[in-house]
């Protein structure tokens, strides 16, 4: 049976551009699309149909923003929360860091949070694509 390893240089991968990286159905290996640069993808094929055709899914990607808001969630400072609410989403992640820079007390957990919440993310990732995996 074959397993994917989530380890460090999966879980950053996690990070790419949505389509820049790549699952193989067939050895359970992660890629990068610029290595199929040179395959020739016939006209009337998206891209991802393409990958698909080639046996890749997508690979899992964590948005930056999404990972902002998850932690804001989950913090105690309501007012803090509030003023993030009111926040657009074109803005979010700057009006974030800067929060974060005037509040590092607030911020203390958040990098155990990044990674917790990347992990659990690449875990529902497999999960739902039925993808044995351990995590090392």
């Amino acid at each position: 049976m074959k397993t994917f390893i989530i380890d460090e240089e999966a879980l950053k991968k996690g990070w790419g551009d949505e389509g820049e990286y790549w699952f193989s159905l067939s050895n359970y290996t992660v890629s990068e699309h610029r290595l199929f640069a040179h395959y020739n993808r016939p006209e009337e094929m998206t891209e991802e149909t393409f990958m698909l055709s080639l046996g890749y899914i997508p690979y899992f990607r964590v948005r930056r923003i999404d990972l902002a808001k998850a932690y804001i969630a989950i913090i105690p400072n309501n007012k803090l929360r509030a003023a993030l609410a009111k926040v657009k989403d074109t803005d979010y992640i700057e009006t974030f860091w800067k929060y974060f820079n005037a509040y590092p007390a607030v911020f203390d957990a958040y990098e155990d949070f990044q990674n917790t919440y990347l992990l659990e993310k690449a875990k529902q990732w497999c999960e739902a694509h039925e993808i044995s995996y351990e995590i090392v």
